[in-house]
C-alpha cells in the first residue's frame, strides 16, 4: 500500500500500516476487550462452535484481554483477529477446542510467523516533520498576537495564547517597556497572585487541596515561586501594550508588518 508522508504523515501512515498503530499496552483496556470479544465471537461463528455459557465466555474474554496486555504488549489490536482467524484454520497446527490457552497459542504462533516478520520489515520510514518556513512562522505568530488582541478587546483578558503572543511582540520590538516598568509588572503580578491564592485558600474546603494552596502561597511570599510571577507579569505587560494600541487607535496588524525585519534578524542570529 502506498503511504503518504506529509507534515502529519505519521497519522496517515498509522492507518496504512498495522504496526504503526498503538501497541495493546498503550490502548485503553476496554478497546482491547472489545477487539478480543469480537474476534472470539467471529472464531466461534466460523467454526460453528457450540455456544459457551455466558459466565464462562466472559471469563475467557477477560482473561484473554489481561493476558494479551501482559504477555504480548507489543501486539496491535488489528492483529488479534488475524491471529485467531489463521489459528482456527490450522495455520499454526492442530488445536483441540477453544480456550484461553488455545487463543494465546494462536497469538504466540502468529508473532513467531514469517508473515509477522515480513510485516515488520515493511514498516515505511517516517519522514521528519517539515520545518515551517520563516514566512509560515511569522504568519502563525502574527495570527496568535492578533487573536490575543481580539480576545482582550472582547473580554479584557486572554487564554494561554498570551505567552506566545507576548514573546512574539517582544521579539519584533513592539513591546519595549523599561526595566523600571518591568519590575513594576513583577510587583503587581506578585500582589495579584497573593490575592488569588489567599482567596482560593479561604474558599477551599478540602483539607489536602487547601494545604497545596497554602504551600504555593508560602512559596510565593518567600520569593520561590518566580515562574508563576513571570508568567503573570508578562500577561499584565501584554494587557498594558494592547491598551496603548486601543488608546492610540493604532492598527496592530500594520505595526507587526512594519517591524517584521526584527523577526528576520532574530532568526538569523538564532
Amino acid at each position: 500500500m502506498q503511504t503518504t508522508t506529509t507534515q502529519n504523515g505519521l497519522a496517515v501512515q498509522q492507518h496504512a500500516h498495522p504496526l504503526l498503530a498503538p501497541q495493546v499496552q498503550q490502548e485503553q483496556k476496554i478497546d482491547v476487550f472489545e477487539t478480543v470479544k469480537a474476534a472470539v465471537a467471529r472464531s466461534m461463528a466460523d467454526l460453528n462452535h457450540r455456544d459457551i455459557a455466558g459466565h464462562d465466555l466472559n471469563y475467557m474474554i477477560n482473561e484473554l484481554t489481561d493476558n494479551i496486555r501482559s504477555k504480548f504488549p507489543a501486539l496491535r489490536c488489528s492483529e488479534i483477529p488475524v491471529a485467531f482467524a489463521e489459528g482456527i484454520r490450522g495455520e499454526y497446527g492442530e488445536f483441540y477446542g477453544l480456550s484461553v490457552v488455545t487463543f494465546e497459542k494462536f497469538i504466540k504462533s502468529y508473532l513467531a510467523s514469517d508473515k509477522r516478520a515480513e510485516l515488520g520489515k515493511s514498516i515505511p520510514l517516517l519522514e521528519a516533520p517539515k520545518e515551517p518556513s520563516e514566512d509560515d512562522k511569522f504568519k502563525t505568530a502574527k495570527e496568535n498576537a492578533l487573536k490575543a488582541f481580539d480576545q482582550f478587546k472582547k473580554r479584557g483578558d486572554f487564554d494561554t495564547i498570551a505567552l506566545p503572543a507576548y514573546s512574539f511582540l517582544d521579539r519584533i520590538k513592539l513591546i519595549s517597556f523599561s526595566t523600571k516598568e518591568k519590575l513594576e509588572f513583577m510587583d503587581e503580578a506578585k500582589t495579584e497572585l497573593e490575592k488569588h491564592y489567599s482567596h482560593e485558600k479561604a474558599t477551599t474546603l478540602n483539607k489536602i487541596d487547601r494545604q497545596k494552596i497554602t504551600n504555593r502561597l508560602d512559596a510565593l511570599l518567600a520569593g520561590n515561586h518566580q515562574d508563576a510571577v513571570i508568567i503573570k507579569a508578562k500577561k499584565l505587560a501584554l494587557k498594558a501594550f494592547y491598551q496603548s494600541i486601543e488608546l492610540e487607535d493604532n492598527n496592530l496588524s500594520d505595526l507587526i508588518d512594519f517591524n517584521r525585519e526584527h523577526f528576520r534578524e532574530e532568526a538569523n542570529n538564532g
